[in-house]
């Protein structure tokens, strides 16, 4: 088996962690720490703001240090500040604490685990197969998605959510660590290999594995690029919508009166679902027009918003999650995928790292949005709506992006 695919399953536990929780595992909380503190809905919302705002900073660092320093570094230190996270929000008492813990400790490891290292790593090691490859990695967030709210509904009703967090913590270290420790490599050659698809040696090959590499980008070059602006702002504006909603689906779908059983089997659902998603985008990554790929995760999250706007029969829900989740399946994969096409993987990480605090600025208003909207008007129709406008922005944004001549465009 090549080495690469090492990496690609310590990227797979490292997401199935940090995202399964951040994404999937959090909307579980939401409703029982707001009731453990006498909270409101934006009150507990405020933690995820927070790590947005603490994300316009972390991200661009995490991909700096990525491409000058070490990658399985960053990991590890990535590994022990989750299960401290975790640690810090379940001995939080007050919902201030809390919010803290979330917006501050939590958000170290979402920069050092998630796509600045973990894309960034996978692209290096391949070539021929990168979107392939990419989404099998990001596989471990839709595994995450599956296993850690089911993880949490089963401590929330046996025990208390504290407890489900003290576990995670100890899984966290027991799983993820090892794999950071002991197979992470930052580079094939750190195993005397070339990238996997870059051949079988010599000139041919070196010019091949060049050529992917592609040059270096200086912080200034990044920022005139007109294709980064193009891929910050419409990853920002789907993930704005897409992570708001996730954020808030368990406790949609129980005002609606859902059982807590069905809400986190949405969730569950999501992730089921993201997992073919990544399998199918990821595919198509390395065959289709990634733009055309960004067009059709927008158009499924627009669907799938515009469905449980309607504030539907519990069936329909279920066909809101499958689209969300097929969705979700082809954002982290099309977006690796399209910045080493434009940027090569020398540089990879500054990029991916310069993209988040864009995006981080972008995301942050959805969830407070999401929840003042609901705390106001009683329900979270008006904030689907405005959500599924932002999308259409989104998708118009992209428009005039050439993935195939961006890389020359400098």
């Amino acid at each position: 088996m090549f080495y690469g695919w090492w990496i690609v399953i310590g990227v797979f536990f490292a997401q199935l962690f940090v995202t399964g929780f951040f994404s999937y595992g959090f909307p579980l909380l939401v409703v029982p720490v707001q009731t453990a503190f006498g909270a409101t809905r934006e009150e507990v919302m405020w933690g995820m703001s927070g790590s947005g705002l603490v994300g316009l900073v972390l991200p661009p660092i995490a991909g700096y240090l990525v491409d000058k320093w070490s990658a399985r570094g960053l990991m590890i230190i990535g590994t022990v500040a989750l299960a401290a996270a975790f640690e810090a929000m379940a001995l939080s008492q007050s919902v201030i604490q809390f919010g803290l813990s979330l917006a501050l400790v939590l958000s170290i490891p979402n920069a050092l685990l998630g796509p600045v290292t973990g894309s960034t790593l996978v692209s290096r090691w391949f070539i021929a197969s990168r979107g392939r490859a990419l989404g099998y990695a990001a596989i471990g967030t839709s595994v995450g998605g599956v296993v850690v709210p089911i993880w949490l509904q089963y401590w929330i009703s046996a025990a208390d959510w504290r407890v489900g967090l003290h576990t995670l913590a100890i899984l966290t270290l027991s799983l993820v660590l090892p794999l950071a420790v002991f197979a992470i490599r930052d580079h094939p050659s750190d195993k005397g290999l070339e990238p996997e698809g870059s051949g079988e040696g010599g000139a041919a090959s070196d010019a091949k594995a060049a050529s992917a590499a592609g040059e270096i980008w200086s912080t200034s070059e990044i920022l005139r690029n007109l294709p980064f602006w193009l891929i910050s702002v419409c990853l920002g504006l789907l993930f704005l919508a897409y992570t708001a909603v996730m954020s808030n689906l368990h406790a949609y779908a129980s005002d609606l009166g859902v059982s807590g059983a069905d809400a986190t089997t949405l969730i569950s659902v999501v992730a089921v679902c993201g997992f073919v998603g990544k399998l199918a985008f990821g595919y198509a990554a390395d065959r289709i027009s990634l733009r055309l790929g960004l067009w059709g995760a927008q158009a499924l999250v627009g669907s799938g918003l515009f469905i449980l706007s309607l504030e539907p029969s519990y069936p329909l829900m279920l066909l809101a999650a499958v689209l969300m989740g097929l969705a979700a399946g082809g954002m982290l994969p099309v977006w690796g995928a399209i910045i080493a096409v434009i940027f090569g993987t020398r540089s990879y990480g500054q990029v991916m790292g310069m993209t988040m605090p864009v995006i981080a600025v972008l995301i942050m208003p959805g969830f407070v949005i999401a929840g003042r909207l609901r705390d106001t008007m009683g329900d979270y129709v008006l904030a689907l709506q405005l959500f599924i406008g932002l999308l259409v922005v989104s998708a118009a944004v992209l428009l005039p992006l050439k993935v195939e001549a961006a890389s020359r465009a400098r």
